[in-house]
């Protein structure tokens, strides 16, 4: 790999860069211990300066004490003169001992001149005072010698000599910057811009031909490891660039093997971030759910469903996701379309990085729709079974006492008559025989009657004859066929047919058969002195048909299945009375049959309201004008 020529030129150099940093260090460590052995140098001039003036004013102390004994005035300015000489000493005076003054001389100095440098340390004063005692009687005091001693000369002095000692300081400075720049030019640079050459032509993008530096090329032993050091980076560089293209080859061919399995599958691959929401989802599920990628992204799992996400189920997802745990197939809806729900099952495990932080969540999904629609239909199915097999067995139970009861009376009034005294009976005790078995034949042929009925009907094998009926005559005879249990319990039966013609094109048997059905049903249910109301009103193109009756009325819990085929008593008293509880089934399916409706109202204790809704004319339309114009 090549280096731009002129990229050295903004480099700095390693020699220059070194000479400065020694400059700079050198500097601030000779500025450092020159000032200060520069004041301390001063410090120790000016202490032996006042220790000298001591020692000078004691040499005087003799000659001062006969001074003032001898009160010699010229002995007095030979001792201030001679003091006076020590440069130190700005100040002298000697009294007597009531403190007259015998000599008082000071020291004149020149003008003050202006200095180049700051006054770093002005002049200080030392003052000494002596006490002299008589020579010829030690122990008495005859006066005192004061001296007054100043720093002025070597304030003056000591700028200069810092001055000198600074200058030294960055001559050798210079001079050791000098030698240490051509060394590190000499046995530093020049080698590292050898090594910088011979490297700036390697190509580590095709390191099968960049030429290699040879070790030997250098005169030094390190440069010499360093230029090794790159020979075996080159032939490391070479060994991983072929290895990545081998990588890289073998990550292509995966990666392409995964998208083929991911486009041609029939499921999903998905994958969350650690908070949660889709970062990627495969083209199978746009295709599947006929979602767009966008609708998906960002999103979490719980947003892509249409169910409540507050229920047990949700809730346990949650929770293995917060443990960080692997789920298998957890089936959800969600709503490709308007109105159309599909049903999903998702795998998903936790993944990590390299230092094991939680990344997030991968994992497949399925389109289990038809699983859900097969099962659903096999429940249901199930169910119907269930309830045919029920019904199968409640029905055979009801026959069972119904056939029985009365077969039991015929059996029992023919063996009566079969004995061999029944010639000497009288004649009404035969006739009650034979009305009993009679009448037993009746109900069996009534109960094979509605088992034929409605088996014919609910196989679509009922026959429809359509004629001209009459709604006030077929109520009459409807309502004389029951008269007579009406009457036995005092049970009030009313009519009102409100309309301008009662005529109608239907089938007369399948109408009197529902009527008949209804009133029975009511004078069953009704207690005595009960009433009964049949109402026939015209609404459009239709005839509404209602029963009410006072009595005891059904729960509400229990209309959905009153008209179920061959209900009874243990499941719903309505119709626990005798027979085969075939009746409210077959009035709804010779309504639905007809094309009409049937509806029940019932609340207990307060009776029951039955609805036929039928079309006022059938399939044969022959008729319907006749009938419009009596209208």
């Amino acid at each position: 790999m090549s280096t731009s020529p002129t990229r050295s030129s903004t480099v700095k150099s390693v020699s220059g860069h070194q000479a400065r940093l020694v400059i700079i260090v050198a500097t601030l460590l000779g500025l450092t211990i020159g000032i200060g052995e520069s004041v301390l140098e001063y410090f120790g001039l000016r202490s032996d300066l006042f220790e000298t003036t001591e020692k000078a004013a004691q040499a005087f102390e003799q000659t001062a004490s006969v001074a003032v004994v001898s009160r010699d005035p010229e002995l007095a300015a030979q001792i201030a003169t001679g003091l006076l000489h020590f440069e130190a000493i700005i100040s002298v005076e000697l009294t007597d001992q009531t403190g007259a003054i015998i000599i008082s001389e000071q020291r004149t100095f020149p003008p003050s001149e202006d200095h180049w440098y700051p006054e770093l340390f002005p002049p200080v004063t030392h003052a000494l005072a002596l006490e002299l005692s008589d020579p010829a009687t030690p122990g008495i005091t005859v006066g005192s010698l004061r001296i007054t001693a100043s720093s002025w000369r070597i304030s003056e002095e000591w700028p200069n000599r810092l001055a000198v000692a600074l200058l030294a300081m960055a001559a050798g400075i210079a001079a050791l910057a000098a030698i240490l720049f051509y060394i590190s030019e000499r046995f530093v640079t020049r080698p590292l811009l050898q090594l910088a050459a011979a490297y700036r032509h390697l190509n580590a993008d095709d390191p099968k031909q960049s030429p290699l530096p040879e070790p030997d090329d250098f005169d030094f032993l390190e440069y010499r490891e360093i230029a090794a050091s790159g020979a075996r980076l080159m032939r490391d560089i070479t060994r991983n660039s072929e290895v990545r293209d081998l990588t890289a080859s073998e990550l292509f061919r995966s990666q392409k093997r995964f998208q083929d399995f991911a486009e041609i599958s029939s499921d999903w691959f998905w994958e969350t971030d650690r908070d949660g929401g889709i970062s990627y989802i495969s083209a199978s599920f746009t295709k599947t759910l006929n979602k767009r990628s966008e609708e998906i992204y960002g999103r979490t799992l719980a947003e892509t469903s249409s169910e409540d996400t507050q229920t047990p189920k949700w809730r346990g997802l949650n929770d293995v996701i917060e443990q960080r745990r692997q789920f298998r197939d957890f089936r959800y809806d969600i709503e490709s379309q308007p109105g159309l729900r599909k049903t999903v099952s998702i795998n998903g495990r936790p993944f990590y990085d390299e230092a094991g932080t939680f990344i997030g969540y991968r994992g497949t999904g399925a389109d289990v729709t038809n699983e859900r629609l097969i099962a659903e239909a096999r429940n249901e199915a199930l169910q119907r079974a269930e309830h045919a097999n029920r019904t199968k067995s409640e029905f055979l139970a009801t026959m069972s006492h119904e056939f029985r009861t009365p077969l039991n009376a015929i059996i029992g009034f023919s063996s009566l008559l079969a004995m061999p005294n029944t010639r000497d009976m009288a004649v009404e005790r035969l006739a009650d025989y034979s009305g009993a078995i009679q009448q037993s034949g009746q109900h069996m042929l009534e109960l094979v009657n509605d088992i034929l009925d409605i088996s014919a009907i609910e196989a679509g094998k009922r026959i429809l004859t359509l004629e001209e009926v009459g709604i006030g005559a077929i109520f009459t005879h409807c309502i004389s066929q029951v008269d007579g249990q009406a009457r036995n319990k005092a049970i009030t039966i009313s009519t009102s047919v409100e309309m301008a013609s009662d005529l109608m094109i239907t089938d007369e048997r399948s109408i009197r058969q529902i009527l008949l059905n209804l009133l029975s049903n009511a004078v069953k249910f009704t207690p005595d002195g009960g009433a009964i109301r049949c109402l026939a009103e015209a609404d459009g193109s239709e005839i509404v048909f209602r029963i009410e009756d006072s009595g005891v009325g059904i729960s509400k819990d229990r209309l959905p299945t009153i008209a179920e085929p061959f209900s009874h008593s243990s499941i719903h008293p309505h119709v626990a009375k005798e027979g085969t509880g075939l009746g409210l089934s077959i009035v709804r399916s010779l309504a639905q049959f007809l094309g009409g409706s049937f509806m029940i109202e019932s609340e207990p204790g307060a009776g029951t309201s039955v609805t036929v809704i039928l079309p006022r004319v059938g399939q044969d339309t022959s008729l319907a004008q006749d009938i419009d114009a009596a209208d």
